[in-house]
C-alpha cells in the first residue's frame, strides 16, 4: 500500500483510509458480520487507517474497531473525533438496535427518517472538560490506551480555541493520543485551526480543500507538515467515476490520505486498484 508521511516525525499513512461512519449505523442496512469482514479485508490490503468518531453508530463503530485491533494495535492508525453529542433519547436507541435494524433494513424511507432524526438531535461541546471525558470514553470502546490521532469534530471557527488546543496537548503529554487536529467543514474553521499551536492533522471535504488551495492555505499546511485527510471525495465530485474521483483527490496539493466511506469489499478493492494505477503528478484544482 502506498504511503505518505506527515508531521515533524514524518509519520507514514496509507494514501487510502477507510471511513467508518457506517459501522453500526441504523442507516446502514449491511449486516454487522459483513462490516467486520470489510474491516479485516482492509487490514489485509494494507488500508490500516481507520477514520471514526465517538458518535458513529452510537459508539459501535469504535467498538468494532476495538474488536479488530485487539492483539494487533501496532498494525493500525486509528483516527477518532469528539465534540458532538447525542441527545439522551438517541443514546437510548442503541439498546433497541437489534429490533430496529431488521425493520429499517426493509424500509428505506423509515431508515432515512431515523437518520434525519439523529442529525437533528446532535448537540456540540468543544469544552476542554468534554474533550477529555469524550476521549476517555472512546479509549474504553476501542480497548486501547491511546488513539493515533484525535480530531475535534467539525467545530465552527468560534469553537476552535486555544483552550481546546491546550486540552489536546495535555492529552498528548499524558500519552492518550499521538497527534491532534481538527475536522473542518469550512474555510474559516481551517483558518482558525492553522493559527493554533501543535496541530498535526486536518480532515477536509474536497471543496474546502480546493478553497484552501486557491487561497494559499495549503502552503501553510505543507510548511508545517500537517497531515491532510480528504473526505467526501465522491459526493462532492459527482461528475467523476469513483476511481477517477479518488485519484484526483489523492493528487490534490498537500493531501496525505483520501478517506473512502464504503460498506463494500469490492468497492474498497476497486478504489485501491484505481489509486495504485492512477497517482502521478498533481492535478490542478480547476481540473477537479
Amino acid at each position: 500500500m502506498m504511503q505518505r508521511a506527515f508531521g515533524p516525525a514524518q509519520t507514514p499513512l496509507p494514501v487510502l483510509g477507510l471511513g467508518c461512519s457506517r459501522i453500526g449505523s441504523l442507516g446502514n442496512p449491511v449486516p454487522m458480520r459483513d462490516m467486520r469482514r470489510l474491516l479485516e479485508r482492509s487490514l489485509e490490503l494494507g488500508v490500516n487507517l481507520f477514520d471514526t468518531a465517538d458518535i458513529y453508530g452510537q459508539g459501535d463503530s469504535e467498538r468494532e474497531i476495538g474488536r479488530l485491533i485487539a492483539g494487533r494495535r501496532d498494525e493500525v492508525f486509528v483516527v477518532t473525533k469528539v465534540g458532538k453529542r447525542f441527545s439522551r433519547r438517541m443514546r437510548l436507541m442503541r439498546s433497541l438496535k437489534p429490533v430496529l435494524k431488521p425493520l429499517l433494513g426493509r424500509a428505506g424511507s423509515a431508515r432515512k427518517a431515523v437518520v434525519g432524526q439523529r442529525d437533528a438531535n446532535l448537540a456540540t461541546d468543544f469544552s476542554p472538560a468534554h474533550i477529555i471525558a469524550a476521549l476517555d470514553d472512546s479509549l474504553k470502546r476501542l480497548g486501547t490506551g491511546h488513539v493515533d490521532a484525535l480530531l475535534l469534530h467539525s467545530p465552527p471557527a468560534g469553537d476552535v480555541t486555544l483552550e481546546a488546543a491546550e486540552a489536546l496537548e495535555a492529552l498528548k503529554r499524558a500519552g492518550k493520543l499521538r497527534h491532534y487536529g481538527m475536522s473542518c467543514d469550512d474555510l474559516p474553521a481551517l483558518e482558525a485551526t492553522l493559527a493554533l499551536p501543535g496541530i498535526e492533522m486536518v480532515e477536509l471535504p474536497i471543496d474546502v480543500l480546493d478553497a484552501a488551495i486557491e487561497t494559499g492555505l495549503t502552503e501553510v499546511i505543507k510548511k508545517c507538515s500537517i497531515g491532510v485527510l480528504a473526505r467526501e471525495v465522491l459526493r462532492l465530485q459527482p461528475g467523476l467515476a469513483p476511481g477517477e474521483a479518488l485519484v484526483r483527490a489523492a493528487r490534490r496539493d498537500g493531501v496525505t490520505s483520501v478517506i473512502l466511506g464504503t460498506s463494500s469489499i469490492a468497492h474498497l478493492e476497486h478504489a485501491l486498484a484505481a489509486l495504485e494505477a492512477g497517482i502521478g503528478v498533481p492535478v490542478p484544482v480547476t481540473g477537479g
